[in-house]
């Protein structure tokens, strides 16, 4: 399959999942965590992927979550994290290491404050829906969570782009 047509597709994939989770939120939570896992499982080998950088993208996800929920920067209708947010953050980490392949040709500032606009955005787009709730005024949280993703971006396209320090052996 060409890289082009992949891409759309994969991209696409991620979409669909993204409107599975926060649009069915616990009506379909369990299907979109069932989902997101065959998803990993079948195509981790094909998309030759590091399983342990997707265990820590989602991990670090999931963390990071979990102080905005405990800071009430947001606010789900569950004491804790839903579960569909898992399945969220588990298709996300497998979609960014995908895509972090296309990414490190491109400067990592650039990439960044886009993946940190279009993060902040997706939160903002759950907001509207009804799938959470902001503890704060609309403007501190989206910087908030534009500042997150940013981070989140940058360290996705560190994990793929190789270390531009070389040792040398030379005396």
């Amino acid at each position: 399959m060409k890289k082009g047509w992949q891409l759309v597709l994969i991209s696409s994939w991620f979409q669909c999942i993204w409107l599975l989770s926060v649009l069915g939120q616990e009506r379909f939570q369990w299907l979109a965590v069932s989902i997101t896992l065959a998803t990993i499982v079948l195509t981790y080998r094909p998309l030759a992927f590091s399983m342990t950088k997707l265990i820590l993208l989602l991990l670090i996800g999931l963390g990071i979550d979990s102080v905005n929920v405990a800071s009430n920067l947001l606010i789900f209708d569950v004491v804790f994290l839903p579960v569909w947010l898992l399945a969220l953050w588990g298709i996300f980490a497998w979609y960014a290491l995908f895509l972090a392949k296309f990414l490190t040709h491109y400067p990592v500032l650039l990439v960044s404050v886009i993946g940190g606009v279009a993060g902040a955005l997706s939160y903002f787009a759950g907001f509207k829906i009804g799938a959470v709730t902001l503890g704060y005024s609309l403007p501190a949280t989206l910087a908030i969570l534009c500042a997150e993703w940013v981070l989140i971006v940058l360290l996705v396209v560190r994990m793929e782009r190789p270390s531009r320090r070389t040792v040398s052996h030379e005396p």
